[in-house]
């Protein structure tokens, strides 16, 4: 059969070719190990990378499963999408209807759903790279994706970036198909690339260009373009309903809040940054591979101009993360993958002498690659902390097997100990903290800002709060003892139980700051503002201080 002209470069960039073993029987095995090797990290405790993971995603979830959570500028403006957050809800309400409604189960629950996502990521490198270069690159390419420590480290998290990544894979892996007239290849990448643009809009560069790829490739172009366009009408849709506003409501507000803020945030960091970040992150490795990958464009071309496109859609902003371009990862790793294939048929062929030779270059290959993942998930790479600080300084302690963030363990507890009515997390704000996702109690929740409004006297204090929380050896309280201590975090508990602790209305704080409204002004001037002292209103009307509570 002849090929079609429009297909002579694709073919090229693609250059699709029989695979030069037959597939490798352990795939499935492969894959369930990566799986246990995400949910490994994912159980041996609690740390936060970013504190949008809780505030914007698994708190407003338990707001909407539960009714309690607390509210974000960015739900109170309806400048976010409901499409994970809504998601991970519907996951905890059926934890809740089997009796699994508390943190110790839907916590991990979360996590292993995330995890169980995030293999389709190996199974997308595996996919593609078979096709794409051949069997012993594609092998490569899944242990690397299966092992890399930052692909299995952040495998249960719920920020877009990563949870983006995997339908990405796995679309790469559908463009390069060698049945692309098939209607089980043009439907699920019409929708997966909807998907993607709808939970990341940052990729959708990304996904449009695969998009394209693969419509170029396919004679079911009518088809394709349908079935995307009522993917994306599906999405749209969903956006409407959710914030009962027009379609794609939150995308459209969120940018036009976010080309406004990044006009005060201009020179924030250099245009360079996310270069910097992936050299730390990835040893160097990451760095050495897009090197080498230069000299062979019409091999790696895809693959380089995926990875440019991340990395421009990121950069042309102020304010800059590195979880921002997570994609790069497996695109990187994907290369190496394929460099190592090379570099092993090249010693076995110019080394005849050496049977093994071919192997040494795989075995030296791997070292690094395991060398550094150890490294990085002991937190021991150089200046490995930096790269998840950022610009912000906002995380807590990031960490993957140690220097866990004590705070968590702290409110586990407190989800489940007796006699917990009030607490104040006297040195946090509510984005430091793991938020009622972990206490998971409705009770009133204040934190170092909201709990001025209870911090007028002890009198005041023990009337709103049963319990404290704070990192600081100096505090305290009379009237309070230290109850429990998680590795400096101490939680004090009220001696006596009376009075009763005064109760709210509803255990929903907002958290919008001025600066916030006014921006949103500008966006739109219909805008409500943020209500006064976090929307907090007390059941009972507050008592007035008697003249020896003021003296206090």
């Amino acid at each position: 059969m002849a090929k079609r002209k429009s297909g002579t470069l694709l073919d090229a960039l693609l250059h699709s070719a029989e695979p030069d073993q037959p597939r490798w029987k352990l795939v499935p095995l492969v894959l369930a190990l990566a799986f246990v090797t995400r949910a490994a990290v994912a159980l041996a405790g609690d740390f936060v990378l970013h504190p949008d993971e809780i505030m914007q995603y698994l708190e407003p979830a338990h707001r909407l499963a539960f009714g309690t959570g607390v509210v974000y500028w960015e739900y109170f403006y309806g400048a976010r999408s409901w499409l994970v957050p809504g998601a991970v809800a519907g996951v905890l309400k059926l934890f809740d209807a089997a009796g699994l409604g508390e943190p110790v189960w839907y916590v991990a629950g979360i996590k292993l759903l995330f995890c169980a996502i995030s293999v389709s990521i190996p199974a997308g490198m595996y996919s593609f790279a078979r096709r794409h270069f051949g069997e012993t690159a594609a092998r490569l390419a899944l242990l690397a994706g299966v092992f890399w420590y930052e692909l299995a480290g952040f495998a249960h998290k719920p920020l877009t970036e990563f949870v983006a990544t995997a339908p990405l894979l796995a679309l790469l892996a559908l463009c390069a198909s060698r049945a692309p007239d098939r209607p089980r290849v043009v439907g699920p990448a019409a929708v997966l690339a909807v998907l993607i643009a709808a939970i990341r809009l940052q990729y959708a560069p990304v996904a449009v260009v695969l998009l394209a790829v693969l419509f170029l490739r396919t004679r079911l172009k009518l088809p394709l373009a349908l079935t995307a366009a009522a993917a994306l009408c599906v999405v749209g849709v969903f956006d409407a309903v959710a914030w009962n506003g027009g379609l794609f409501h939150s995308y459209l507000t969120n940018v036009r809040f976010n080309l406004i803020l990044g006009e005060m945030r201009t020179g924030e960091s250099p245009a360079y940054q996310f270069v910097w970040w992936l050299t730390i992150a990835g040893g160097g490795l990451s760095v050495l591979c897009l090197a080498a990958a230069v000299r062979w464009p019409a091999r790696y071309g895809l693959l380089l101009g995926l990875i440019v496109l991340v990395l421009l859609a990121h950069s042309v902003q102020a304010h800059k993360e590195y979880r921002f371009i997570f994609a790069v990862i497996p695109l990187w790793l994907l290369i190496g993958a394929d460099l190592t294939a090379r570099a092993a048929a090249w010693a076995a062929a110019r080394l005849p002498a050496r049977p093994g030779a071919h192997l040494g270059v795989t075995a030296v290959a791997g070292a690094l690659v395991a060398a550094v993942s150890l490294a990085g998930v002991l937190n021991a790479l150089p200046a490995q902390g930096r790269v998840y600080q950022a610009w912000s300084q906002e995380t807590g302690i990031t960490g993957f097997l140690r220097r866990q963030d004590p705070i968590f363990a702290a409110y586990r507890y407190l989800a489940r100990a007796p006699g917990v009515e009030a607490v104040w997390q006297v040195d946090r704000p509510y984005y430091n903290t793991p938020g009622y996702y972990y206490l998971h109690r409705a009770i009133p929740f204040y934190d170092a800002f909201t709990g001025g409004g209870i911090n007028r006297g002890l009198a005041t204090v023990t009337a709103s709060v049963s319990h404290l929380v704070a990192a600081d050896p100096a505090l305290a309280v009379p009237g309070y003892s230290v109850q429990r201590d998680f590795g400096g975090v101490r939680i004090l508990r009220r001696d006596a139980g009376e009075p009763p602790v005064r109760r709210w209305q509803e255990y929903a704080p907002v958290i919008a700051d001025q600066l916030v409204h006014d921006i949103m002004l500008q966006v739109d001037p219909g805008a409500p503002a943020p209500p006064t002292n976090a929307g907090i209103r007390f059941a009972q009307p507050e008592q007035p201080a008697t003249r020896s509570e003021e003296g206090q």
